[in-house]
């Protein structure tokens, strides 16, 4: 019995003793990393396992959390909708079919879809053609009434908002709502052309032919692509611009209008968004699962699905596809997770407003909670792996360091965080928040979370002591 208890005492006091090592380490690691940087560190690391680590260093301090507000954004995605929510996409009619003429109006009906391709409306125009219509006498009405409201997020950056990773979000939307525009210039002759096809822009090219050859720009004016600068005749060149559409809605139904000239339906009516009533459905386009699209918002930190999904909690939870009715339904959904929220705020899905906030405790506690659920693998594989995939395809690589580490990145001027799990060398899981504002350069960031990750991922080899017997859910 002596033995037992003095064994216990032994475990205990190792524990214990590996702990105060730990954070003994980590707090080292801020002392030398920030030393007269002044940047802004938040940490919050927890083991999983029944060693029950815990390290908390500013842990409850608001923080920008960039892209890792996707982390919170799936997780309360996936808590509220399932991982087999799937987005609906629909054709539809308020009249009949005689004789290949449809007579009344042909519904494009959105349901916030940020999957929703070209190849979709296509596909979803053949299944059309198989009622027999080659003709429409009536309209072709876009309705984008699933999302209350449609462009850019209250403090994204403004010089940003010409490329496409600040797509706006629209309950209607195809391509991420994106348009690419490529120019090839050869044998003295300019070709263009869009991808998607549509009836929304276009194309004005100025360019002209100079022995002094510059370079070309392209200009937006409203639906006006103006193609301008100076070229060799002599050259060969081929140039790619991308661009986010300005009004995705509108746009996706021109899309769709020129699909369906294409196919052989005609529209003799006007083309417009309006509410659809008192329809019919011809044709539905079901997206792949939640668990499928979360991968493109977290692995690949795509913020057009971020959004596009950050609205939808709302319009499921309260009706309302709207910034305001999404971030109360996170909140509450924070909040029954037992998370505090005084500190957070809330103003898109994605992590690029600068008006965000959110804690290192609130991001750890909503991993501990998808954690210790059933839908923890849907949510573990939409995130980058470290020397392997997604974000973290060349960071955190090296030989102690690849495939240990499954989180989420994060980044917008003079932030960079990261957030999620630690595989360590012994089978040991930790969940970890490490959150960095206020820097004068990356790579301050960049060194306090390699090392920090790096002590996680060989324990507990970096603190002398014995392999732990644990039982955890990563494999």
């Amino acid at each position: 019995m002596r033995y037992i208890i003095f064994l216990l005492l032994l475990i205990f006091s190792f524990s214990a003793y590996s702990s105060e090592i730990l954070k003994y380490q980590f707090e080292s690691i801020i002392r030398d990393i920030n030393n007269e940087n002044d940047a802004k560190v938040g940490i919050f690391i927890k083991s999983l396992s029944e060693d029950d680590f815990t390290y908390m260093y500013n842990y409850r301090n608001p923080f920008i959390p960039a892209s890792n507000q996707k982390l919170i954004t799936t997780i309360s995605a996936i808590a509220n909708l399932s991982p087999d929510f799937k987005y609906r996409t629909t054709l539809a009619t308020n009249g009949n079919v005689k004789n290949g003429t449809l007579y009344g109006n042909l519904y494009l009906i959105g349901g916030g879809d940020p999957s929703l391709t070209v190849q979709d409306l296509e596909n979803m125009v053949k299944k059309l053609k198989e009622y027999g219509i080659n003709r429409v006498e009536g309209n072709l009405i876009g309705d984008n009434s699933y999302f209350s409201e449609e462009g850019t997020g209250q403090g994204w950056p403004e010089d940003d908002l010409n490329y496409c990773f600040t797509a706006r979000f629209s309950g209607l939307s195809v391509n991420e709502n994106c348009l690419r525009i490529s120019v090839n210039i050869k044998n003295g002759k300019v070709y263009v052309s869009m991808n998607p096809l549509n009836n929304y822009y276009q194309i004005v090219n100025n360019i002209e032919f100079s022995k002094k050859a510059g370079n070309v720009i392209l200009r937006v004016e409203g639906n006006r692509l103006i193609l301008e600068g100076k070229v060799s005749s002599k050259r060969s060149l081929n140039l790619e611009f991308s661009i986010p559409v300005n009004h995705p809605s509108i746009f996706t139904l021109s899309v769709l209008s020129k699909i369906l000239d294409e196919n052989g339906i005609k529209v003799s009516g006007k083309m417009y968004l309006g509410k659809a009533a008192s329809y019919k459905y011809f044709v539905i386009h079901q997206s792949k699962p939640l668990r499928e699209l979360i991968k493109k918002a977290n692995k690949d930190s795509n913020n057009f699905y971020a959004e596009q999904i950050f609205r939808t909690i709302g319009k499921e939870v309260y009706g309302v596809g709207s910034t305001y009715a999404s971030a109360r339904a996170i909140i509450d959904t924070l909040r029954k997770m037992h998370v505090a929220t005084e500190n957070i705020r809330i103003y898109d899905g994605s992590g690029l407003s600068k008006y965000n906030y959110t804690t290192p405790e609130a991001l750890v506690k909503v991993l501990d909670y998808i954690y210790k659920t059933p839908y923890f693998y849907d949510f573990f594989e939409s995130l980058a792996i470290s020397g392997v995939d997604g974000t973290l395809k060349h960071r955190l690589n090296d030989q102690s360091l690849k495939g240990r580490i499954i989180a989420k990145t994060g980044y917008i001027k003079k932030v960079k965080n990261l957030s999620g799990y630690v595989k360590a060398s012994n089978g040991e899981v930790f969940v970890f928040s490490i959150l960095v504002n206020d820097l004068k350069t990356t790579e301050i960031a960049n060194k306090l979370q390699e090392k920090i990750c790096s002590i996680l991922a060989q324990y507990p080899h970096m603190v002398g002591i014995g392999k732990l017997n644990t039982n955890n859910k990563i494999r």
